[in-house]
């Protein structure tokens, strides 16, 4: 059978070669990296390991992974194969190295977006807030149905929206709407001029003569594949890692999982078709002390596993898909906040 595009052989002597070598580097940067918890591992059966923060700023973005990896495997003799940005699969040195570690390859929609033409803007933000309206955009060349509407990056935030319904060249409705002030006021204008911010969040209405903001578009991704290569390593009993706040970040808190619903996809997807197989999900909290510095300290922290409920997969199977995953998330950010040093800033955490 040819080999899933998205889906990478793991050669368990080459991922051990790879570890110890590059291990070197988690030496020379850190003065110490000290496991806690890892007793809660499970030796045996299928694991997802979720981590967060991604916050390892100071390094490159394949060291929070290579810590663990390392911790993992020297605590509890498992392997873990990553989901990875597609993005960063074709990197020459991310993406070779990646190669040896049998990932997963994701493709994002937000790695694909393409500036639109013209400019959006709320026309009836209290009472139809999921109606975009353009001024000279193109929407029927230009969006697709379950693609995104992707607002300007702010404070290295960019809001987005799935796209419900496409109503010509300049209207579009979304599945549900932009929410946060910040992405009211860039979609009605409603903003102090003089630090950008909005004035509050219960903007009412697009103020007057005001045209709209600039946006990109994001292509809707089929990722049945990308699923389909998890449940296989899952039900061989094999351990898949991820980062389910996407990408790394100079935050010190923990950034919000409600675009993060893969995870709990996987978990319940994989147990929908394999309900014995005694799938757990592991925490893994990632706390640096002074990161920013060479010879830091880190401690990886691992929470207690979390067993599924029998019900929430039954509702999952049921149809109720949405529900199912929003709780079984809610359950993994509370467990994630557990296991991580969190604080508004960086001095309050040092």
């Amino acid at each position: 059978m040819a080999r899933r595009k998205d889906a990478f052989p793991m050669i368990d002597w080459v991922y051990d070669v790879w570890l110890w070598s590059f291990s070197v580097l988690v030496d020379l940067f850190f003065r110490e990296v000290h496991p806690r918890g890892s007793w809660k591992i499970p030796r045996r059966g299928p694991i997802i390991f979720v981590a967060a923060p991604h916050a390892n700023q100071a390094s490159p973005s394949f060291v929070d992974p290579l810590i663990l990896m390392r911790v993992i495997k020297t605590e509890a003799k498992r392997r873990i194969a990553w989901l990875i940005a597609e993005k960063s699969m074709k990197r020459k040195f991310i993406g070779g190295a990646a190669r040896l570690l049998g990932p997963v390859s994701v493709g994002r929609a937000l790695d694909s977006t393409k500036s639109g033409a013209g400019k959006i803007y709320l026309p009836d933000p209290s009472g139809n807030p999921p109606l975009v309206r353009g001024n000279g955009t193109n929407f029927e060349k230009q969006a697709e149905v379950g693609g995104l509407l992707v607002l300007p990056t702010v404070n290295g935030l960019a809001a987005n929206a799935e796209i419900a319904e496409i109503h010509g060249l300049e209207e579009i409705r979304l599945k549900k709407e932009f929410k946060g002030d910040v992405a009211l006021g860039q979609l009605t204008g409603q903003t102090d001029e003089e630090n950008g911010e909005p004035k509050d969040g219960t903007v009412r209405r697009v103020r007057d003569g005001y045209e709209g903001t600039s946006y990109k578009t994001a292509p809707k991704v089929d990722q049945t594949e990308v699923y389909n290569a998890v449940f296989e390593r899952l039900s061989a009993g094999g351990c898949i890692g991820i980062f389910p706040e996407g990408g790394s970040h100079d935050r010190t808190e923990l950034l919000p999982l409600k675009d993060s619903a893969g995870v709990a996809i996987m978990a319940l997807g994989s147990l929908a078709a394999n309900p014995e197989s005694d799938l757990k999900i592991i925490p893994c909290g990632m706390n640096y002390f002074h990161a920013h510095k060479f010879r830091s300290r880190a401690v990886v922290e691992f929470g207690s596993p979390i067993e599924v409920p029998r019900e929430l997969v039954d509702l999952y199977k049921s149809g109720d898909r949405r529900e199912a995953t929003r709780q079984l998330l809610e359950t993994i950010y509370q467990a994630l906040v557990a296991v991580t040093v969190t604080s508004p800033d960086y001095d309050t955490l040092m």
